[in-house]
């Protein structure tokens, strides 16, 4: 920052950022209508609190005037102790409140916003944050149907039919009785799929590009990431969790193949790196050895049920990789 950026900064902008019950100094309020702040304003620290709404115990911060309401946000989760879901880079789906007297706002729903302009718009610099109860299915995020909800309950609130799907705790083999409630808890992750067996096709339908659901894919973690061989696409994943034992490792590299016809075409089946094995040495349903992308990999024949084929209006790559894991957990063979 220079002398002439220095200079803007009064012991007034400083009295009015270290005291919350000060009114906006006229140089930031008459900003606004351009949306031009000065540098050096903008990089002023200003002092904030923020709470768990809505009476949770009150914290402090310090946020610059050009930061985001979103980074605000994240620094207040930072300070609750209570981190925002779905994690970063992904937009929250937990709110933001302001508290003005003895009531609070409404969510925030513009979280690009600076706080600068946030604050002349008039928003308190007294804020909250309304943990939900929000939950993962597969790679996808969303708020429950309530404190206690059915298997049959959650896929519909996500957009799935139970009569497609199944839905299972992590690495868990056994389903989750539709009609059963179960106690759910913020971040509490399931899965849900079509479970495989022996011989079976998939059926012909559409689905999104896979692109984009690649991208989906390493937001949860996974190493997922597209090759060309032959006019052929494949989509690698390196480490999918699988059980060890009976499993030589507790991670592994699987290969999809994406039909040429994709996404009119669905996704089945998967090949597996040739290294991995049982700890006897055997592997379940290998249909036979490939070289692609320069390795060696077993043709692994895990297909969908013929009552429950690939639907290309909720089927994608994430829900196929949770289909290819049910191989590993042995889902849905004796079905």
């Amino acid at each position: 920052m220079n002398e002439t950026n220095e200079s803007l900064i009064t012991p007034a902008h400083q009295s009015w950022a270290a005291d919350t019950t000060q009114s906006i100094p006229a140089e930031i309020a008459e900003a606004r209508p351009h949306g031009n702040l000065p540098h050096a304003l903008a990089k002023l620290k200003v002092l904030l609190s923020i709470r768990q709404w809505p009476d949770g115990p009150e914290h402090h911060i310090h946020a610059h005037l050009g930061e985001s309401l979103r980074d605000v946000m994240a620094a207040g989760a930072a300070a609750i102790g209570i981190p925002l879901l779905p994690p970063s880079p992904a937009e929250p789906l937990d709110f933001l409140r302001s508290h003005h007297g003895h009531h609070w706002s409404g969510p925030i729903t513009d979280l690009d916003e600076p706080l600068w302009m946030a604050l002349v718009d008039g928003i308190s610099r007294h804020l909250g944050i309304e943990y939900r109860l929000i939950i993962q299915l597969n790679t996808r995020w969303g708020i429950a149907p309530g404190a206690t909800a059915t298997p049959r309950q959650i896929l519909t609130s996500f957009g799935l039919d139970p009569a497609e799907y199944s839905l299972y705790h992590v690495d868990a083999k056994d389903p989750l009785p539709p009609d059963t409630p179960l106690p759910l808890h913020r971040g509490d992750h399931f899965e849900a799929q079509k479970d495989g067996r022996y011989g079976s096709r998939s059926a012909t339908s559409e689905c999104l590009p896979v692109a984009d659901q690649v991208e989906a894919l390493k937001t949860t973690g996974l190493d997922a990431r597209l090759h060309k061989e032959a006019g052929q696409t494949y989509v690698e994943i390196t480490n999918v969790p699988v059980p060890s034992p009976p499993w030589s490792r507790p991670t592994v590299p699987i290969l999809i193949a994406v039909p040429s016809t994709y996404p009119a075409s669905g996704l089945d089946a998967f090949y597996l790196d040739e290294t991995v094995c049982h700890a006897g040495g055997a592997v379940p349903y290998q249909q036979g050895i490939a070289t692609l992308i320069g390795r060696r990999w077993r043709l692994i024949s895990w297909h969908y049920t013929v009552t429950r084929p690939w639907n290309a209006a909720t089927d994608d790559l994430s829900t196929h990789v949770s289909h290819c894991r049910g191989f590993f957990l042995t889902r849905g063979v004796a079905r």
